[in-house]
């Protein structure tokens, strides 16, 4: 939108809520389930010129990987809007 090279590969975060009712996931709908985007993230992600120095790849053990499907998945609700 911008143009600039520096906001290159920049977007706007959109809300969790429902965040398991909107696969697939990522900008290109390129992971299918909310465990694939954690492992990507996992891995830090993709490389690219505008990447911030501080996203770096990190380990959930499988506990903190299981407690934070849970949470995804608690932003759910079944309302219609």
């Amino acid at each position: 939108v911008t143009q600039k090279a520096e906001d290159e590969g920049k977007f706007v975060v959109p809300t969790l809520r429902n965040l398991a009712k909107t696969a697939p996931y990522m900008h290109d709908g390129s992971l299918k389930t909310l465990d694939a985007v954690l492992l990507f993230y996992e891995s830090g992600g993709n490389p690219h010129p505008n990447k911030s120095a501080l996203i770096k790849p990190f380990k959930l053990s499988q506990e903190h990987r299981k407690a934070l499907l849970a949470f995804l998945n608690a932003l759910n609700d079944d309302e219609e809007r």
